[in-house]
């Protein structure tokens, strides 16, 4: 049976750029989602920076943009790998010259298990898979033995949790050592290779500064080294890649010297590789500033919308509430320390404005204090969402702005869907 991203439609760039390209903001449909290309370059080289102070490998998540210029900027010059969150990212963005490895990163689908085998057997490169549980690796044995071991053997990364209790086994749980020890068993090694540890600190997102994301970045190094420790008392000296990070840690790994790790981890080496992930930040959100990993000016992501209709005197602080045609599926539905479902940072002027309430296609505009002024009927705003990674997902495209923000230099196509 054809796979389904086959049957996913993707938009014409080569359309898209003929009509946009040199337009400028306030000339767009609404709504839209806009990306400040400069800025998002400078997210992308600002991390790789962070991994090189660390002695540690990058790996760039695609699943905030899923666009094939997005990846490239994140790659370039610094890394050749990838993590995937759908499987369409991965038979798209995977053309890409410059990447070389690509991690799919949910555990295992069973329905899907035919698809990764045809994806790595027609990938020039590494690809490998997440597990958390013997069920999956026994459903990948029971696979590749039913096609008589012809194709690639599976490369798996053993998801390690931390804490934040989304997916993967604690270092500490029996279960952990189990699915260590069949991995590693004379008859699973003949079709599985232990490609090393992944640990993602989704709890960082709730941390209100780097110093506290740094600390727990310091305990998925940790996690991922103890685990890396089980295997090799199976298996001595076996190379592994141990994979830390999410965007709020990964911020923190600036703060986080050679010499301070050591003593964290009591002197002990590292057991393997040590390769630091992320994905948010190219583009970066409310929630990332409510971290305080980051500032206000490094977010390169706005969604623009329209104000529709204007309510005075409506709400709990005048002049009262304005609608605009941008709701659940054009900003998301998420929260954080910051108030509002999104804030308006263009234009400027009219005092500060936040989303105080949304529904699937209206989001409904409120001050945050006295003294601030309607927009006019039709005016185009510039709204940056709580998370960028959501709000992006029901643009099929995005419009790339230079360094004035204001005129369309590309178009990124979002390989969307599953």
């Amino acid at each position: 049976m054809p796979h389904s991203y086959k049957y996913t439609p993707i938009a014409n760039k080569t359309e898209l750029a003929a009509q946009y390209i040199g337009k400028q903001v306030q000339d767009l449909p609404t709504p839209a989602l806009i990306i400040n290309r400069p800025k998002f370059k400078a997210n992308c080289q600002h991390m790789a920076e962070n991994a090189s102070s660390l002695d540690a490998k990058f790996r760039a998540h695609v699943k905030t943009h899923k666009t094939l210029e997005g990846a490239e900027l994140q790659v370039d010059g610094t890394t050749n790998r990838i993590v995937v969150s759908t499987m369409v990212e991965a038979w798209n963005i995977g053309q890409c010259n410059k990447i070389k490895d690509i991690h799919f990163s949910l555990p295992v689908v069973a329905s899907s298990i035919g698809q990764y085998a045809d994806f790595a057997g027609q990938y020039d490169g590494r690809f490998s898979i997440m597990v958390d549980n013997i069920d999956q690796i026994d459903a990948l044995v029971k696979y590749r033995k039913s096609k008589d071991s012809r194709i690639k053997r599976w490369s798996v990364l053993v998801k390690v949790d931390q804490g934040y209790h989304r997916a993967g086994l604690q270092v500490s749980d029996q279960a952990m050592d189990d699915l260590i020890a069949r991995i590693l068993d004379d008859e699973t090694r003949e079709h599985v290779e232990l490609f090393g540890f992944y640990c993602h600190a989704g709890n960082s997102y709730s941390v209100d500064s780097e110093t506290s994301a740094k600390s727990l970045l310091i305990e998925e190094i940790q996690n991922v080294n103890e685990a890396a420790a089980i295997a090799q008392k199976i298996q001595p000296g076996s190379p592994l890649v141990l994979s830390v990070g999410a965007t709020p840690t990964a911020h923190a790994s600036e703060l986080l010297t050679l010499e301070e790790l050591s003593r964290d981890l009591g002197g002990i080496k590292l057991r393997g590789e040590l390769e630091l992930h992320a994905g948010n930040y190219p583009c970066c959100d409310l929630q990332q500033v409510a971290t305080g990993c980051v500032d206000p000016i490094n977010i390169s992501l706005s969604v623009l919308a329209e104000v529709v209709s204007t309510y005075p005197e409506r709400g709990d602080v005048e002049p009262g509430e304005q609608l605009i045609n941008a709701g659940v599926l054009a900003l998301a539905r998420e929260t954080s320390q910051i108030p509002g479902f999104g804030k308006v940072v263009k234009p400027e002027g009219h005092g500060d404005w936040i989303v105080g309430k949304l529904s699937q296609e209206h989001g409904i505009l409120r001050p945050t204090r006295e003294g601030c002024e309607f927009f006019p009927y039709g005016a185009k705003l510039r709204i940056v969402p709580q998370h960028a990674c959501i709000a992006a997902a029901c643009f099929p495209y995005y419009f790339v702005v230079g360094e004035d923000d204001e005129t369309i230099e590309d178009v990124w196509v979002s390989f969307r869907g599953w």
